[in-house]
């Protein structure tokens, strides 16, 4: 299980700051492109000191891309080009965009070069049914997802439960997942899921830089694990 750190620096001096703080707390950082006003991919990830996994947001994922999904798609294909770890599509972006990214990254891994994609499924407001997140999950694997991140709120325990179910079904089935209920209500979620299969769990080193609601700190989540371990 890898814990990740979320940079949303807004210049690219204070994100590679970051970078070097996190490493040796943390397994990883996501790295929110869309933050980054002097974006310099190439530069970025030669230079850090830690894998990354390469995000870009839209508004509507709480990020600050204003941009089209195709001008998305080149950002985030720039990343693999210059051997992102991770990069991560929204599940909204269109089929015919997301494609040239995985097809670019079948032809690189014959190369042995290693970049994993996620496709990622956000929803701040709620919890959908069970039968429609795995729904998603079927879709995400069918385009060619190496991991599925699906992130939804909980609204009660009632839909932890429901993250927590669906944890435990793609564990029986050996896909590589990241399940999160977000809230209070969902930390649960955050801190069982080394036990259900999770591949990554994302935690900011302080409270104050939290990017999500509902995290935990890395020293918080490492201190809840180990509980679990007892």
């Amino acid at each position: 299980m890898l814990i990740c750190v979320p940079v949303k620096e807004n210049t690219q001096k204070m994100a590679s700051k970051r970078l070097f703080q996190i490493k040796g707390k943390a397994d990883l950082a996501e790295i929110w492109l869309d933050r980054i006003k002097d974006l310099d991919i190439k530069k970025l990830l030669i230079n850090s000191p830690l894998p990354i996994i390469c995000v870009c947001k839209k508004p509507s994922e709480k990020g600050s891309f204003k941009g089209s999904y195709s001008e998305m798609a080149d950002i985030l294909l720039e990343a693999v080009k210059n051997d992102a770890e991770y990069v991560d599509i929204p599940f909204n972006m269109p089929k015919n965009l997301s494609n040239k990214i995985f097809q670019y990254c079948q032809r690189s891994k014959v190369k042995g070069q290693k970049s994993q994609v996620i496709i990622s499924f956000h929803d701040f407001r709620k919890t959908p049914p069970f039968d429609k997140m795995f729904k998603i999950v079927r879709e995400m694997k069918k385009r060619g997802a190496d991991i599925v991140k699906i992130a939804v709120m909980a609204k009660s325990f009632e839909d932890t439960f429901s993250v927590i179910f669906l944890a435990r079904q793609l564990q029986a089935e050996k896909i590589p997942h990241i399940l999160i209920a977000m809230g209070k209500k969902g930390i649960l979620s955050r801190v069982i899921t080394p036990f259900l299969g999770g591949t990554i769990m994302f935690a900011p080193l302080e409270a104050k830089l939290t990017s999500a609601s509902g995290q935990l700190t890395v020293n918080d989540l490492n201190k809840a694990w180990d509980m679990f371990k007892k």
